[in-house]
């Protein structure tokens, strides 16, 4: 399939009209290829558009990395406003699950990365009323129950390497109840334990609850005293 002449397809024709309505600017040569954000290198989409050009980019240029984040945020729900919206399959999900993971494996990241990373995640629940944060965290549960994930597949393997080992203090503490806050440090709900919460938003709660990290899929967490 020629990705390049169906991404100048839908480009040119985007040129070449005005859009009523929602839209969605995007760079026509993506800036992490050298592409200048210039008003000559933007152009109006709708969203559906906007995501397939991503995909097509990522077909074109299929070891840049940050096009797959990027693809990869916006397939997760990374929006700023309540009308971005993309809606993929599950099968285009697993793609771009396993495509991302594949870029990550063995890539040394600068703090500087992380700290980037950090603060495009946490802008995701910027803005949100606590029914759209539950909403899109009910959605990622669905996604994860479409792609077979709510399910661990790997129980086999935890079960060998913690024989003989003993777990009551970790499973006490996992029962514990825990506190769940927002970015402003407004709080939001309590939750049963840890593992419930991860269960249904995901994210590494756990070491936000010990202090490794300072949020956990989006929020602050805290121990119930």
């Amino acid at each position: 399939m020629d990705y390049t002449r169906i991404y100048n397809q839908i480009i040119e024709r985007a040129q070449t009209r005005k859009l009523e309505g929602y839209v969605e600017k995007h760079h026509i040569v993506p800036k992490c290829i050298g592409g200048l954000d210039v008003k000559e290198n933007i152009v109006e989409l709708t969203a559906r558009e906007h995501f397939l050009c991503h995909m097509l980019l990522c077909e074109i240029y299929p070891q840049e990395y940050k096009l797959k984040h990027a693809l990869f945020l916006m397939a997760i729900g990374k929006q700023k406003v309540k009308e971005k919206t993309y809606v993929i399959g599950s099968r285009v999900y697993e793609r771009l699950k396993e495509e991302y993971s594949a870029m990550l494996t063995g890539k040394k990241q600068s703090q500087d990365t992380k700290n980037k990373k950090s603060k495009s995640m946490l802008s995701v629940w910027d803005g949100k009323t606590k029914e759209e944060m539950s909403e899109i965290g009910q959605k990622r549960w669905n996604t994860r129950k479409e792609n077979g994930t709510d399910k661990i597949t790997w129980g086999n393997k935890i079960s060998q390497s913690l024989k003989g080992r003993d777990t009551t203090q970790a499973n006490q503490s996992r029962s514990k109840p825990i506190l769940q806050f927002d970015t402003q440090n407004n709080f939001l709900k309590e939750w049963p334990s840890i593992s419930e919460a991860e269960r249904q938003l995901g994210g590494d709660i756990k070491s936000a609850i010990a202090g490794r990290q300072k949020t956990a899929a989006g929020f602050i967490w805290k121990p119930k005293n």
